[in-house]
């Protein structure tokens, strides 16, 4: 029986990213693998979350594994409101935040609450492979609107957003990963970023801002720069999303969305349908856990974990790729990227780096959203051993530098 005909229009345009068809390729036990984008486990304060789970079980026995309301749990809504005010000078209302099974979730239902067929989507170039497909799910047009050292282009992003309109499409929204930009780790400056909300509020354009990283900063890194736009959302332009992934646990699938009621209701509906609540207990462990004054130790902890790491990445580019790549040094977040020589193809060198040298990385032209980015590349050091990082890109060199000859 052939069901393609029974497919949704959306459901046929729907396509896995090549970082998820590589995974089991990079992530091979004997593979030194700087692919791998995700929190390493040695970050999350397991024995805490050992300690709130058996208190709230003794406590509350059952209920604590109860259905809660879609929206999220209220105190914990409040504790993320109070923090956020603190650590980002974001102050929003009860009614201006949700709580998301994670950030994925949160760009799914964006998506879903914004987008028709055909609507215009302006995202950076690079960006985010998993924002890109919720959008396109969704049959989106994407703009990519180049950056350079200060953050997005806003000389392009208005050429961009003219070139849409003239094709008569509807423009709804600028997608932004800010502060250590999954692939490139980049950092917007602040005068970028009033310049973004002034350009949005003047083109009635929405600003959805992707905060993942904004708290894994290193210590050459002054966290006032990488002050939010939401923090200076004064018209109701901007959605701001974050998540308690990266500095507790990815697994948990907590993440929280700030934005106008009118928009958050709409979201909530959406969220209804789709898995009627976030989990119950990750919400009260990560509610205990703020409420326990944990959280300043675990973020300052994760950093320096980080740091370090990335720290060994840089000693190994400047002994092994300092002749021929270019690159700007992490300053924060989970990733490294590196623009190669011209007429390097970094996917095909990706095949014969896993064949032969048993290294694996992620090729860059995947997050450009309309082509481009062939000579580029993401290294991620949050999983790599130590041992291992030295090795790794010594071996990658080596294939770059035949590739060159």
């Amino acid at each position: 029986m052939d069901l393609a005909d029974l497919l949704s229009k959306d459901a046929r345009v729907m396509r896995s990213s090549l970082i998820r068809q590589l995974t089991g390729l990079v992530n091979q036990p004997d593979v030194i693998s700087f692919a791998a984008g995700s929190p390493n486990a040695k970050t999350f304060p397991h024995d805490r979350f050992r300690a709130i789970q058996n208190h709230l079980i003794e406590r509350e026995g059952g209920q604590v594994f109860q259905y809660s309301v879609t929206r999220g749990n209220a105190r914990l809504i409040g504790a993320v409101r109070e923090r956020e005010r603190e650590l980002k000078g974001i102050s929003v209302s009860s009614g201006e935040t949700l709580l998301a099974s994670g950030s994925q979730q949160g760009l799914d239902l964006v998506a879903r609450v914004l987008l028709d067929p055909g609507d215009a989507v302006f995202v950076e170039a690079p960006s985010y492979i998993g924002a890109m497909a919720a959008f396109e799910n969704f049959r989106a047009k994407l703009y990519a609107v180049n950056c350079d050292r200060e953050g997005m282009d806003l000389d392009d992003l208005a050429a961009r957003l003219a070139e849409a309109r003239a094709e008569g499409r509807p423009c709804k929204f600028v997608y932004v990963i800010p502060n250590f930009q999954n692939p490139s780790g980049a950092v917007w400056s602040q005068a970028r970023r009033q310049g973004l909300y002034e350009f949005a509020r003047r083109e009635r354009l929405l600003i959805f801002e992707d905060d993942a990283y904004g708290e894994l900063y290193f210590a050459d890194m002054d966290p006032n720069r990488l002050r939010p736009v939401k923090a200076i959302d004064d018209s109701g332009c901007a959605i701001y999303m974050s998540t308690f992934s990266k500095i507790l646990a990815p697994g948990l699938r907590v993440a929280w969305i700030h934005g106008p009621e009118q928009i958050l209701r709409r979201i909530e509906c959406c969220k209804e349908t789709a898995d009627l609540c976030t989990s119950t207990l990750s919400q009260r462990i990560i509610l205990e856990f703020l409420e326990r004054g944990w959280m300043p130790a675990q973020a300052a902890r994760v950093r320096r974990f980080y740091s370090a790491k990335s720290q060994r990445l840089q000693d190994g580019l400047e002994a092994h790729f300092g002749s021929f790549a270019r690159w700007r040094r992490a300053r924060g977040g989970l990733f490294q990227w590196l623009d190669l020589p011209e007429g390097i193809d970094a996917l095909n060198l990706l095949h014969a780096s896993l064949e032969e040298d048993k290294v694996a990385f992620i090729p860059g032209a995947p997050f450009f959203a309309e082509g481009g980015g062939a000579n580029t590349l993401r290294l991620s050091f949050s999983n790599v051993k130590d041992e291992n990082i030295e090795i790794g890109l010594s071996r990658l060199s080596r294939r770059i530098r035949r590739a060159t000859t």
